[in-house]
């Protein structure tokens, strides 16, 4: 049988004494793509930060590659965009940014070399912002920042990426280019992808499957199963209607059943 990418078992996470993850169990396969929804305070980017070995579990098994987190950290198996990162913070240029994230591999920002560099302009190659490697990143625009966040995570080469809302404050169009780019890692590099996201009538189309998750995990499966709007009125805790944006034609369709 197939070791799983990332393998969670009956995992309770607590958190100054609330229970922030309740007995979930999810298992997701080596090169799968999945999208990750559920309100505000949930408990999505305290999963991820599970996965990574940052929270405990108090009850259950996490495994990522058949390593524990922090062995699949230290090994650079697992590349990580968090949820906000100010762009005041990082006075560099893209290339540098990228650089940022050897420290998966190098322990000192002076341990740089000819290597080091060569890999993040090849992650840069890879999300089509090579020609910008020279800006400063606090002058890119929301999409291209975005583009080079995801190149740092990918300059360790790592074989899972995690994303936490990686399209905030990014309008449609660059979210769909994004989605896309994800897509085809996902395929040419057999990325296994987790990722955080509000946008489920979008990420519907470019997943393989999506997890519903308000402390506890509510639903897993295929992308379309999650648009039941009894299923999300569950995981909200209000009625909901699924605006769901087709890339191939203009507009949105408010969805009130489980399929259009």
């Amino acid at each position: 049988m197939a070791v799983p990418a990332v393998s969670l078992e009956g995992i309770t996470v607590v958190f100054n004494g609330k229970t922030i993850l309740d007995r979930v169990t999810l298992q997701v396969g080596k090169g799968e793509f999945w999208g990750i929804i559920g309100p505000n305070g949930g408990g999505k980017t305290s999963l991820l930060r599970t996965v990574l070995g940052i929270l405990r579990p108090k009850e259950g098994k996490v495994s990522i590659m058949g390593h524990s987190p922090k062995t699949a950290v230290r090994k650079g198996l697992v590349g990580y965009l968090p949820q906000r990162m100010d762009a005041r913070i990082f006075p560099l240029s893209a290339l540098e940014v990228v650089m940022l994230g050897e420290c998966n591999r190098s322990n000192f920002f002076r341990s740089f070399g000819a290597r080091h560099r060569n890999d993040a302009v090849e992650a840069l190659e890879m999300v089509d912002m090579a020609e910008k490697a020279h800006e400063p990143f606090p002058c890119l625009s929301g999409g291209e920042q975005q583009r080079v966040l995801v190149a740092m995570a990918l300059a360790s080469k790592p074989r899972i990426l995690l994303l936490d809302e990686p399209n905030t404050g990014v309008d449609m169009v660059a979210q769909e280019g994004f989605y896309q780019v994800m897509k085809g890692f996902k395929e040419t590099l057999g990325l296994t992808i987790l990722m955080v996201t509000h946008d489920v009538g979008v990420i519907s189309h470019f997943v393989d499957h999506i997890a519903c998750l308000n402390v506890t995990l509510h639903y897993a499966g295929d992308p379309w199963g999650a648009l039941d709007c009894h299923l999300l009125e569950d995981l909200y805790g209000e009625p909901v209607d699924v605006f769901v944006h087709h890339p191939q034609c203009e507009g949105c369709h408010v969805l009130k059943g489980l399929k259009e």
